[in-house]
């Protein structure tokens, strides 16, 4: 079996999940994951999905002949598994401004991040009707990262945003 990693973008509309579920269902495919939201009046998901290569190229089909959306499909790896090393999930928090993301991601390479997940989305602050902008970020750490490099450069970032950055480790010797 392969794995496919399919991207969807159309306007949002009820019945898109379940077209995308029947189109999967009817072609031999086994839904393994996905992430799907609303984003200004649009429906836009991700999907992973098992399939054997003798149905690859009708699912394919299938998922593109659903009006109104567009529809990308590309082979991922045999492994859906994770490495084992250990995972960090970082969150952001502050009034939103311009750049957040931009300067947390040249952060994160820069030290050698390789992000599994990034999430975020703005939301009205409790009593001063600021916008608010959340991040969630997971990734995996490997050797070749410096914690104590990145937390020093999340701190200084956190200062120079004006937002508050957690760093949460799990599963590394804290020395």
């Amino acid at each position: 079996m392969n794995q496919l990693v399919i991207t969807i973008v159309g306007k949002d509309h009820p019945g898109i999940v379940e077209s995308l579920s029947i189109a999967v269902a009817e072609n031999g495919g086994n839904w393994l994951s996905s992430s799907m939201s609303n984003l200004a009046g649009q429906f836009a998901g991700i999907i992973e999905v098992a399939v054997d290569d003798d149905h690859r190229e009708a699912l394919a089909e299938a998922l593109g002949a659903i009006e109104g959306l567009q529809v990308h499909s590309v082979i991922g790896d045999q492994s859906t598994e994770l490495s084992g090393l250990p995972m960090a999930e970082l969150e952001v928090v502050g009034v939103d401004h311009p750049g957040i993301v931009r300067q947390l991601t040249e952060v994160l390479t820069a030290k050698g991040v390789n992000l599994l997940q990034f999430a975020s989305w703005t939301e009205p602050a409790p009593n001063s009707g600021d916008e608010l902008f959340r991040g969630v970020a997971e990734f995996e750490v490997p050797d070749t990262v410096d914690m104590e490099g990145l937390q020093t450069a999340l701190e200084a970032l956190a200062e120079d945003l004006a937002v508050d950055i957690e760093l949460g480790l799990e599963g590394l010797d804290e020395d």
